[in-house]
């Protein structure tokens, strides 16, 4: 019988990063499944205390997931810039703008956690 384990290589807390990660996964030829990207879609907002999305690939392309991982990961990683320089001033704004216009809270600035296996 085959070895049909999926091993978690990735775990994103947003809905873009996920996509873009599993279609880099899927041009290479590495099926994948995203566990609990459904609750992405349904509450962005509780995707920290979920524990984010987990990318997951089949155990026999772990290894080749992992590689393509390891480059992606010796790049800096990409951070959605602030609206205005000052952090304090910027975060009056962004709670201020989501409270008067009834928004959600805004989406985590928690970055990709890669599982490289070392």
């Amino acid at each position: 019988m085959a070895d049909d384990r999926l091993e978690t290589v990735a775990i994103t807390y947003n809905q873009p990063e996920t996509l873009v990660l599993r279609s880099m996964l899927h041009f290479y030829g590495i099926p994948n499944l995203a566990i609990g990207a459904a609750h992405a879609a349904v509450n962005p907002v509780l995707m920290v205390a979920l524990g984010g999305i987990h990318v997951r690939v089949p155990h026999d392309a772990v290894d080749e997931a992992r590689a393509l991982l390891r480059e992606v990961a010796s790049r800096p990683q990409a951070v959605r810039p602030y609206l205005i320089d000052n952090r304090w001033l910027n975060a009056a704004v962004v709670i201020a703008f989501c409270a008067l216009l009834g928004l959600p809270v805004p989406p985590t600035r928690t970055g990709s956690t890669f599982l490289l296996g070392e």
